[in-house]
């Protein structure tokens, strides 16, 4: 398969400002030229990431990561390492006036934190990150701590880390290439269709297959620390609901009863999800205690209650329900009680996704033979359209919550899109019919 996601990360900074303004990469963003001096456009800002440290440690190597992540989320261009005015270390403290005649704004650091010293703030953990910002124009060091590695060890992805606390500390709003995104790939569509639930890397390296079957798989939902993935899926022709360990590789089939069993949704803590199951014969939402299996019915209404959506602070679901005849997204209490109906768009509205700071909530608005993405207010119960169509469905949020990709039906084929909330849309490549989109959590 193709490199799925292009041209992901340039949308963050468009993201955080209403007025992003275009910047041509210079030369020395690509290409190993030396230059007398960064030549930073206008309303952009020159930056220089520097490896402290033994050129041969392996942490050397996530400084070009964290530079390309940079240089692709926010108006910045980048000074050639082979025109660095010195070879900064943990214990001299920078020639500020050097960098600045250089044109630099920020030198950002980072190197082995047992390197460092004199850091008992932020730990001096061998296996971790130590990270620096220095605003050249202040003279000082504005910002600084120790990011672990991986698990795995996984230096890539530390880089991609590094990358999204420095976006946060430059900008105010983190970055999301350390994230990854899941999606069902379907080949063949039609009688011999087969399915893949893969995970990539936002910038759509890493790809890895979740699961295969002829059977659909349906639905991926991340857990909250990002560790876990559950989905819908067929278990010798019945429905059922499995949870996929991403650290063991382990998938364990969590229910599988008579009917319906879909639309798995995790709540934010983490020890609960909740599904859709029709033993009962009405289809309806049901939250399940992952560590005992134990379950309790949330819905009683005669209605198909689908497509749960958990409120951040974990005391609200939002739901899909034909309650009241027609498909439309209620809120209630997870102790149960009534539902509240939000404001009818549409012909129908359904798959409500929460923004990660519970304010918004998206939606799917079915025209009739259009649908599209719209946005709720739940303070002011405002509404606006951020997607146009034709056919579009599964909203997920980013965990920043400045965008959030859907799936959108083009030429008969699933694509995957990525809108940012200030106006800003890009498509998602990929060389197999798409679908399901589902933005993890931050990882840490």
């Amino acid at each position: 398969m193709r490199r799925l996601l292009t041209g992901l990360t340039l949308l963050v900074l468009s993201a955080c400002q209403a007025s992003p303004q275009q910047v041509e990469t210079p030369p020395s963003a690509t290409a190993s030229v030396p230059v007398a001096r960064c030549q930073a456009s206008s309303g952009s800002h020159c930056i220089a990431v520097v490896a402290v440290g033994k050129p041969d440690s392996p942490l050397a190597d996530a400084r070009a990561v964290t530079e390309r992540d940079l240089l692709h989320s926010g108006p910045y261009t980048a000074l050639d390492a082979q025109s660095f005015p010195e070879k900064p270390d943990w214990t001299q403290p920078l020639h500020y006036a050097q960098w600045k005649a250089l044109g630099v704004d920020y030198v950002i650091l980072q190197g082995p934190a047992d390197s460092a010293p004199g850091l008992q703030t932020v730990g001096t953990n061998p296996g971790a990150l130590h990270l620096r910002i220095a605003d050249i124009r202040q003279e000082k060091i504005t910002w600084l701590t120790n990011l672990p590695l991986p698990p795995s060890g996984n230096v890539i992805l530390a880089g991609h880390q590094s990358s999204d606390l420095i976006l946060q500390q430059l900008t105010g709003i983190r970055g999301v290439t350390a994230t990854s995104i899941a999606y069902v790939a379907v080949a063949q569509p039609g009688r011999n269709a087969s399915y893949k639930l893969i995970v990539s890397n936002v910038d759509g390296e890493d790809e890895k297959v979740i699961a295969e079957s002829r059977d659909p798989l349906m639905s991926p939902a991340w857990s909250p620390d990002a560790k876990r993935i559950a989905y819908g899926g067929y278990d010798a022709g019945r429905s059922a609901v499995y949870v996929h360990d991403l650290e063991t590789g382990k998938t364990t089939r969590l229910i599988s009863e008579k009917g319906i069993n879909g639309s798995p949704a995790w709540s934010p803590d983490g020890k609960t999800l909740a599904v859709t199951l029709s033993f009962g014969r009405n289809p309806d939402i049901y939250f399940i205690d992952v560590a005992s299996g134990t379950r309790r019915r949330i819905t009683t209404d005669p209605g198909i209650e689908t497509e749960v959506s958990w409120s951040p602070d974990g005391k609200t679901i939002a739901f899909t329900s034909d309650r009241g005849g027609v498909a439309r997204v209620y809120t209630m209490s997870v102790e149960g009680g009534s539902a509240k109906q939000l404001p009818a768009y549409g012909k129908q509205t359904s798959n409500p996704s929460y923004s990660p700071d519970g304010k918004s909530i998206a939606v799917v608005v079915d025209e009739g033979r259009d649908s599209r993405i719209g946005l709720v207010n739940l303070d002011s119960g405002s509404f606006e359209f951020i997607s146009g169509g034709p056919r579009d469905e599964k909203p997920s949020f980013a965990p920043n919550g400045a965008m959030l990709v859907y799936a959108a039906e083009d030429a008969r084929r699933g694509q995957l899109k990525i809108r940012a909330l200030g106006g800003v849309l890009r498509q998602l490549h990929a060389d197999e019919d798409v679908r399901e989109p589902a933005w993890s959590p931050y990882r840490n």
